[in-house]
């Protein structure tokens, strides 16, 4: 819910008329809703919200990365979110791939608004934050806590990194977006200072982890780093 308690919605749709009139619709229906056009647009809608939306209303054939590649990853990284598929694709092949990626819902176009407003609400009634053996970070508390239980304090920055790897696709995030996402005096925000924030980072999860995670985040070469724990974000 957002802060004012309406049901917050993301419309991700690259064809701009439909998505405003999509926006349009569900503000005037009280939903606390934005809109995208991108995976690259989602991500930084989600980067800059203390919290992530209650539903999702997804196109397929986005430009770059797939409606199906987001849908997976948003399913893997937000368990409780509800994913609504909203495409032109009709096959029932299609409609199978969709489910599997982590839809809740999948409409082909057209659909009627109201047949849309009825599976918000339906999605709204069914949703609740169900208990999890994976990691939780709490993005307003800032805190991370692993599967049994321990928590740790984050500092801001490490917050932003930590939820920039688990948005990441395969968890695998340039060095370079991560800087992007700390705040603080630009001059000093480098690769040293980067390294400096990871090592606390790692720092930080071993002293809560089981002991079953081995190896929690990796320097990958030429690419950034990788986070190798399932991280959920709350």
């Amino acid at each position: 819910m957002s802060a004012g308690g309406r049901p917050s919605v993301v419309v991700v749709e690259d064809y701009g008329i439909l998505r405003e009139e999509l926006v349009h619709f569900l503000a005037l229906n009280h939903f606390d809703v934005a809109g995208v056009n991108c995976s690259l647009g989602l991500d930084d809608w989600l980067a800059s919200r203390p919290r992530p939306p209650d539903m999702v209303v997804l196109d397929l054939n986005l430009p770059g990365e797939s409606g199906l590649d987001v849908a997976r990853r948003l399913r893997a990284t937000y368990p409780t979110l509800g994913i609504v598929m909203l495409t032109g694709r009709k096959e029932p092949a299609d409609r199978l791939s969709g489910y599997v990626s982590g839809a809740d819902v999948y409409l082909t176009k057209p659909a009627s608004g109201e047949e849309l407003l009825a599976v918000l609400a339906s999605l709204q009634r069914r949703l609740r934050p169900q208990p999890s053996a994976a990691w939780q970070l709490d993005l307003q508390r800032r805190t991370i806590t692993s599967p049994g239980g321990a928590s740790s304090e984050l500092s801001a920055n490490e917050c932003a990194v930590l939820a920039g790897m688990a948005r990441a696709r395969e968890r695998i995030a340039d060095s370079a977006e991560l800087l992007l996402l700390c705040s603080g005096d630009k001059d000093t925000l480098n690769k040293g200072y980067l390294g400096v924030l990871l090592s606390r980072l790692r720092r930080k999860l071993a002293e809560v982890s089981t002991g079953a995670d081995s190896q929690l985040i990796r320097a990958v070469r030429r690419k950034g780093y990788q986070l190798l724990i399932p991280i959920e974000i709350r």
